[in-house]
């Protein structure tokens, strides 16, 4: 919404500077001419300048949210506030999230924390981390992560059903309620092109292991 309503200011900014010199450029029409410039075109000037610069911050650099469900705890709580980067895969639609060109998906890490639509509900962006990319066999137990045949363990804390895990250079925290009940997921192969994404909360997260893999096009942004 923030988006659509930053497009107006810029819109009517274009129009008012369009105005300005049709009616001051080299032989612009007599009627226009004749025209009264209003007091408030200047406002229209600086004010679509101003949301020139905040869309191109919005689409391009930079966007606020807050997390809206625990589902990544105990990294992420519910209404925190983070910052994303919207194009670090490639420029995207800031109207609707998705991808403006094929994307550049060479920097998406294993452990890294992004935000994806999910093919049954491509109107909402879910925050997940990815934990397997094309090629990878993935498998998930409670005793943790196996990733190509090798085991990433599951290393208790001082807090009561919190883990740490490590992967690939990433290094977090997990949650896994013991009085529900935790899905498995046996050795899979994840295929070119997708993804596996799993939240922290291991016993409160709709991922890959219900929904499946995910496609990388799918993928929009990930955090500062």
């Amino acid at each position: 919404m923030l988006a659509i309503y930053l497009a107006i200011i810029t819109a009517m900014a274009v129009l008012t500077i369009c105005y300005r010199f049709a009616a001051t450029g080299h032989g612009a029409p007599v009627w226009i001419r004749a025209l009264p410039v209003p007091k408030w075109g200047d406002f229209f000037i600086y004010a679509g300048l101003m949301a020139s610069s905040c869309f191109a911050i919005y689409a391009l650099f930079m966007q606020a949210m807050f997390v809206p469900s625990a589902s990544m705890a105990p990294g992420l709580q519910p209404g925190q506030t983070i910052l994303i980067k919207p194009a670090a895969f490639g420029p995207i639609n800031p109207f609707t999230g998705s991808h403006l060109t094929d994307g550049d998906f060479e920097s998406l890490r294993r452990g890294e924390v992004v935000l994806a639509k999910f093919a049954y509900n491509a109107d909402v962006l879910y925050i997940k981390r990815v934990v397997a990319l094309p090629g990878d066999v993935f498998g998930l137990t409670k005793e943790g992560y196996t990733l190509n045949g090798v085991l990433h363990p599951f290393k208790a804390t001082e807090r009561e059903n919190i883990y740490r895990v490590n992967l690939g250079t990433s290094s977090f925290l997990v949650t896994i309620d013991p009085t529900v009940k935790f899905e498995e997921q046996t050795p899979i192969k994840v295929p070119p092109g997708f993804v596996y994404m799993l939240g922290d909360n291991l016993t409160k997260s709709s991922d890959s292991r219900e929904l499946g893999f995910i496609s990388l096009r799918n993928i929009s942004l990930n955090f500062i």
